[in-house]
């Protein structure tokens, strides 16, 4: 699994890394408008927990309907045996993608918005 899981998590903070810098323009424009980089930051915090949450409540939904329709299938050839589910383990790994979510937004935001304004609309 450890591999897996590195090669998700290398492919969700590449994927919002140039995603946040190919946004350099926009943040130009925002900064040039008024905005303060405090501003441009809170609005990439709530951006990138908005989408950590999109993406953890369409995973939940996936699994829950796998689940539901795996356990209606094999339900006649088990005993009676309790369901268990890792629930430790799964809120592990959404704090995990959630962090890597706000990691992956934040530091290239932090990145992109040193540069100066002025330099950075094209």
């Amino acid at each position: 699994m450890t591999p897996l899981i590195a090669c998700a998590a290398l492919g969700i903070l590449n994927t919002l890394l140039l995603a946040t810098r190919q946004r350099r323009g926009e943040f130009a424009t925002l900064r040039l408008a008024g905005s303060t980089r405090a501003q441009l930051l809170r609005m990439l915090g709530w951006e990138s927990v908005v989408v950590v949450l999109s993406g953890l409540l369409a995973a939940g939904l996936v699994i829950g309907v796998f689940l539901a329709g795996l356990s209606t299938r094999i339900v006649p050839y088990l005993a009676e045996l309790p369901a268990v589910l890792p629930w430790a383990d799964m809120a592990k790994v959404a704090a995990g993608c959630a962090g890597l979510g706000v990691l992956g937004v934040l530091v290239p935001g932090v990145l992109v918005l040193r540069v100066n304004a002025v330099h950075a609309v094209e």
